[in-house]
């Protein structure tokens, strides 16, 4: 009965691993809408900035801290800025926990935090507070990770 079971495993696992392989092949329709959405021309342009440690909130309630939140950022600018943007990177870094922390204190990191309105309201603010520090070099503030723990 073990050794039915073992193999009624290797074979799910094989059949599970093939049809993925099908399904991610190079040229299957997936692959072709996800690039028919981005316009090479423009991406060439632009490189990203990731900024090197994630920033920590808090989240309260009164006095009590209830939990925090983890955000890494990355910074969509001009090519060929990267050394201004990374040299600005205190600076960015100060205006970012701004609308972090001003994020949480408005709730905006309880409940479903990571809807599409929450999170494009952020990316907005976060985009802001990147153009009144940097200008025009920038396009952009893309969010690459968020992680709440709750205590």
């Amino acid at each position: 009965m073990r050794l039915l079971f073992i193999l009624l495993l290797v074979l799910a696992s094989v059949v599970v691993g093939a049809g993925g392989a099908w399904f991610l092949r190079p040229g299957s329709e997936v692959m072709e809408v996800g690039n028919a959405a981005e316009d090479p021309q423009d991406l060439e342009h632009y490189s990203y900035v990731e900024l090197q440690n994630q920033f920590v909130v808090p989240l309260t309630e009164g006095d009590t801290v209830t939990g925090l939140v983890a955000v890494s950022l990355a910074i969509e600018g001009k090519k060929g800025e990267e050394k201004t943007i990374l040299h600005a990177e205190p600076r960015l870094r100060d205006a970012f926990l701004r609308v972090l922390f001003e994020h949480a204190r408005a709730d905006g990191f309880q409940g479903d935090f990571t809807n599409d309105t929450s999170m494009a309201e952020l990316r907005s603010r976060l985009s802001a507070a990147a153009l009144d520090n940097l200008g025009q070099i920038v396009s952009g503030v893309l969010i690459t990770s968020v992680t709440r723990q709750d205590f």
